[in-house]
């Protein structure tokens, strides 16, 4: 089928993570595995509403993607929600990035004075059943004065996470377990998924 990650068969106990963003994916796989959890990818595009709810955004996407494909799929949508600019750009965090990138960000950023901004990821669970579940995950943290680091992806260069002096982009992949949004929202999928076995 096309978009799989490898031709080995599916079975009934895997999970499919609907993603075109090999970092997502990695980061998801390095969260999961030590709950013995088993994705793989589904690299389709995903149906994205508009709403200025991430959860809801993620919910549809899952919901439509286990109807159409038949299996237990995982979608997960996260933004940078910046304080001194109300929140923005929240959920048009990747159209934002697309158009204005991260130095647009910066300039946006270039006389304030407060810089507090949280990452959030909401991730939807959906079986072919229709039964869904979310879950969410912040990070806190501060938007830097200038990009730094060449690691990660999106706003990773100008993100500091709270008590730390790094950005995601110059930690690496074990920084951002520790500190990130999405791995947060990952591990309350895992405790759930264990104990349920969906």
């Amino acid at each position: 089928m096309h978009g799989e990650e490898d031709t080995s068969q599916s079975d009934k106990r895997t999970l499919w993570f609907v993603t075109q963003n090999a970092h997502k994916y990695q980061e998801a796989r390095r969260t999961l595995d030590p709950f013995g959890i088993r994705i793989r990818k589904l690299s389709i595009p995903k149906t994205e509403i508009q709403s200025v709810d991430l959860g809801d955004i993620a919910k549809f996407a899952a919901e439509e993607a286990a109807e159409k494909y038949n299996r237990t799929v995982l979608v997960e949508d996260s933004g940078l929600f910046v304080n001194a600019l109300n929140g923005f750009p929240g959920p048009y965090s990747s159209y934002v990035h697309a158009t204005i990138g991260v130095q647009g960000l910066v300039r946006l950023m270039n006389q304030k004075l407060r810089r507090e901004a949280y990452f959030q990821a909401s991730l939807a669970i959906a079986s072919p059943r229709g039964a869904s579940q979310e879950f969410s995950g912040r990070a806190y943290g501060t938007i830097s004065h200038k990009p730094a680091g060449k690691q990660g992806f999106g706003f990773d260069p100008i993100f500091i996470p709270k008590g730390t002096r790094k950005t995601f982009a110059q930690g690496g992949s074990l920084f951002k377990d520790r500190y990130s949004h999405r791995a947060i929202a990952f591990r309350k999928l895992a405790l759930w998924y264990v104990k349920t076995k969906v």
